[in-house]
């Protein structure tokens, strides 16, 4: 009696609710949407619980699941369940500080450097740990921090709000780093914008996601130039452009690394953003006839075989999503959403182009479209994403690394946001 209350137990919990029709549609929307964010973290075995508990459903509902089916049947034969062996890692021991002297577990060691209103030198320590958080003021005014990144990253930061050189080197588990240039009178290219000061403080919340990032350059065009570089500045100077007129901005990323699609999505909603604004720059194929001109996507199911290719480019960090799976994200797409955001863009549009067609000829305007663009999939406030310019194209691709350029457009972006909520808030 008892295996059959606990088998019972079981079922209710774990199975399709069909004690009644709107139960049971009920409990189909939600495994689709288990299901969805599962497809966008591409957790194969999420996938399958989600499908078998969705086709349960469906045949009680007397949906066509085939699919659904195929679906569950090529990932079950496919599907190997990975071991989570555990990983350990290893503690970072200091030596000194003058110089910096840091015994690795391993010569793992990424390095990168940041320019955004403080001069960044960053190393990534990979399958390390740390005791504690170290914070330490060197020579110079540098300032030193050293924290647990993530479970088993160490990163070590040494910032300065004014521009300086340091050498290093990794050798026999050994980090040396020597602090050999510092100049006062260099302050950060990006501090040097003018604003005429606003008064009035907006609560609104805008989240700036600039594209691509570290392993994922983008597109890259004419005289190697890529798409992650030219964003990020644009991005840089929207968010201070942004700050200026009172707004509260958040960048996904803010220097060169990758984020996955999904994260920086899941960022805009933890941070409760009215807007979400990614900056992307186009390529065209060799055989397209130098195209140009700024495009801005709205996330809405289309045929349009220009914006489904330009959105395929863009998602090539999403794998394994056939026609089905864009079906069933595409079909939760909140209806008031897509017309807040096709509004969004239209007034972003139209800013850009104002403020670029005053100094700048040749501006062609490639409209407002939409287009399903996996990294807007899952934010909920009014998401858009601009191409601001072909790196294919001669004309546009100088112009998208030209500093001048970067803060007229970033001004037209700003002015479109300003009459987006003017007219609509």
């Amino acid at each position: 009696m008892k295996f059959l209350l606990l088998l019972f137990s079981f079922i209710f919990i774990f199975a399709c609710n069909t004690s009644s029709i709107n139960k049971a549609y009920t409990e189909y929307y939600n495994y689709q949407k288990k299901y969805i964010s599962a497809l966008l973290d591409n957790n194969k075995q999420a996938q399958i619980k989600y499908l078998k508990e969705m086709i349960e459903c469906g045949e009680f509902l007397h949906l066509n699941i085939t699919n659904y089916k195929k679906k569950l049947q090529n990932l079950s034969k496919t599907y190997k369940p990975i071991k989570n062996y555990p990983t350990f890692s290893k503690y970072i021991k200091i030596l000194s500080y003058n110089p910096i002297k840091i015994k690795l577990p391993s010569n793992q060691v990424t390095f990168f450097t940041s320019e955004y209103k403080l001069y960044k030198k960053v190393f990534d320590i990979k399958n390390a740990a740390i005791h504690k958080f170290i914070t330490k003021k060197l020579k110079s005014n540098i300032m030193l921090k050293i924290a647990q990144f993530n479970k088993n990253t160490v990163r070590i930061v040494l910032y300065s709000k004014y521009k300086f050189r340091i050498k290093y080197r990794i050798k026999n588990n050994l980090l040396t780093i020597s602090i050999i240039s510092y100049q006062k009178n260099l302050p950060n290219q990006l501090s040097a914008v003018s604003f005429k000061p606003i008064k009035k403080q907006h609560k609104k919340v805008i989240v700036i996601d600039p594209g691509h990032g570290g392993k994922d350059a983008g597109g890259v065009g004419i005289k190697h130039r890529m798409e992650k570089e030219a964003v990020l500045k644009i991005a840089k100077y929207l968010k201070i452009y942004l700050q200026r007129q009172g707004y509260i901005v958040y960048l996904t990323r803010k220097g060169d690394y990758f984020i996955p699609l999904k994260k920086r999505t899941h960022f805009a909603n933890i941070k409760k953003a009215d807007l979400f604004i990614s900056i992307h720059c186009n390529i065209a194929p060799r055989h397209y006839k130098k195209p140009h001109g700024i495009e801005t996507y709205f996330l809405s199911p289309t045929r349009n075989e220009r914006a489904i290719q330009v959105a395929r480019t863009e998602n090539k960090e999403i794998k394994g999503l056939n026609y089905l799976d864009q079906r069933v994200i595409l079909n939760f797409l909140n209806r008031d959403r897509i017309i807040d955001s096709n509004k969004l863009a239209i007034d972003i549009q139209k800013g850009m182009l104002l403020s670029l067609r005053k100094k700048y000829s040749r501006i062609k305007d490639g409209g407002v479209r939409p287009a399903p663009f996996w990294v807007l999939v899952g934010t909920q406030m009014p998401a858009i994403l601009i191409e601001t310019g072909y790196l294919t194209n001669p004309l546009e691709s100088k112009r998208l690394f030209n500093p001048e350029y970067q803060k007229n457009l970033a001004k037209g972006i700003a002015e479109g946001i300003k009459s987006y909520f003017k007219k609509n808030h």
